[in-house]
């Protein structure tokens, strides 16, 4: 019994930070390898997921442990992050529609935004029939 208490405090504080994943820091401008020390730093719920490759594109593909959400972030041909998209099932919406409150302010019914390096970053919510995007990038 003596065990519980510790394991169950543990996994309480997992779980915390888990919720709060995608509230950090922004990955836009980081380069490939930040990105990549960033997420194994403070988004440990997210494993990189090599099982499909797309040529045509530059991005980094990371799924959580349950399967629910897959992070794509993507660069330009520098490795320069350009822009990022979440892909959640529906089961997530609570969660990361609190989130986007939480860390950005709020400037449409699905859109918010937040400044980074005097720039405008635009965060747009859509939903899909089976699930729902996140896209993040910089306000064109």
């Amino acid at each position: 019994m003596r065990v519980m208490k510790p394991l169950l405090i543990l996994t309480t504080v997992l779980l915390l930070f888990a919720g709060a994943s995608l509230k950090g820091q922004s990955m836009i401008d980081l380069t490939k390898e930040e990105v990549r020390v960033m997420v194994k730093e403070k988004h440990m719920e997210f494993r990189r997921d090599k099982s499909v490759v797309n040529q045509r594109f530059n991005y980094l593909k990371y799924v959580n442990g349950l399967r629910t959400r897959t992070w794509i972030i993507y660069f330009t041909d520098e490795d320069i992050c350009r822009s990022s998209k979440l892909v959640c099932e529906y089961g997530e919406y609570d969660e990361v529609l609190e989130d986007l409150n939480e860390a950005h302010e709020k400037v449409g019914e699905s859109e918010w935004s937040y400044d980074l390096n005097g720039d405008s970053i635009q965060v747009i919510l859509a939903r899909q029939e089976w699930y729902f995007t996140v896209r993040e990038a910089r306000k064109k």
